[in-house]
């Protein structure tokens, strides 16, 4: 396996905070690595001398792997858990260890919180859990404290819903997912398409891909909306894309906790005159450098993050939220 995937060094930064790592002995890197590889979908992050992290790239956690001579493993219950997306991928994987000769325990069938599981052996003895069905999710969203619920960042993205640009609008829709937040668009076509997109293909996200989209007077949709990516539709009798009074920007903008402007053309450029009149954090590309000299602008997407990630609200009171 490669040290790290070409990808790599593009993918904006993630801050690090919470959760961030478990670091595990082994004695030979690129057997472990093989692995979790196999059974995790893990790939390397970042290699050293004797040591690797390495991730299955939906959250920013890591595993760092540890070269040494005398390995102290972690077991024989104590684990790390990783979650199948379906049944099917549970099956096929516990095949798998199972003609390997690295299936110690399982499958154990359930529908309670822990769900279906099976524990398997890494080279060194390190327990390593495979489960489809587990309520993790649900039992820390039914847990949440009451006194400052804890809520997403809706991130809004503008942009030309002509050119694609898309060099620009998949890793941006792919760092949004990456770092927890929903992402919210207008739904209809080119950026708007292909952030939605690179959003909508991260796996096990928290977030998910809002659109206010334009309609008639009765409420259907203008033609092209809303994209095939967009998760949660919110339908509108608002047919225009200005600044005007029936322009369903104003939604787009007092909907979004910040706003990230791409190149465009007359209704993105109406948003970001939006976002300064109504005081919503802003930043936008180096496109709209001569007509907002003195908005704050990103040329990568790793500058728009960094905006994005200071500036997200950290705790909501409001009891309706």
């Amino acid at each position: 396996m490669t040290q790290s995937s070409p990808s790599e060094s593009v993918r904006p930064p993630v801050p690090d905070q919470g959760l961030t790592h478990c670091a595990l002995e082994c004695r030979n890197l690129d057997r472990s690595i093989e692995f979790y590889a196999r059974f995790g979908g893990f790939d390397v992050v970042h290699r050293r001398r004797g040591v690797a992290w390495i991730s299955d790239r939906t959250r920013p956690f890591a595993i760092v792997l540890a070269e040494t001579d005398m390995v102290r493993p972690l077991g024989p219950f104590a684990h790390l858990g990783f979650a199948c997306g379906t049944r099917a991928e549970f099956d096929r994987l516990v095949a798998i260890a199972r003609a390997d000769g690295v299936l110690r325990e399982g499958p154990h069938e359930g529908n309670g919180p822990a769900g279906t599981w099976a524990f398997l052996d890494d080279p060194d003895a390190n327990t390593f859990e495979l489960s489809v069905g587990q309520s993790v999710e649900v039992a820390v969203a039914a847990e949440t404290p009451t006194d400052g619920m804890r809520r997403r960042t809706m991130i809004g993205v503008m942009g030309s819903g002509d050119d694609e640009h898309r060099e620009l609008a998949e890793p941006l829709g792919e760092a949004i997912a990456r770092a927890g937040h929903d992402l919210l668009t207008g739904g209809g076509g080119g950026t708007m398409t292909i952030v939605s997109r690179g959003f909508t293909r991260i796996p096990s996200r928290a977030g998910r891909c809002l659109a206010i989209l334009r309609g008639d007077a009765a409420g259907v949709p203008l033609p092209g909306y809303p994209n095939p990516f967009v998760e949660t539709p919110i339908f509108t009798h608002l047919p225009a894309g200005g600044v005007e009074h029936d322009s369903r920007n104003h939604l787009n903008i007092l909907s979004s906790d910040v706003v990230v402007a791409l190149p465009g053309g007359f209704g993105t450029g109406s948003e970001i005159e939006l976002s300064i009149r109504y005081s919503k954090p802003v930043i936008v590309h180096a496109f709209w450098a001569d007509r907002f000299p003195t908005v704050p602008r990103w040329a990568k997407v790793g500058e728009a993050m960094e905006f994005v990630n200071a500036r997200r609200p950290q705790r909501d009171t409001r009891g309706d939220v």
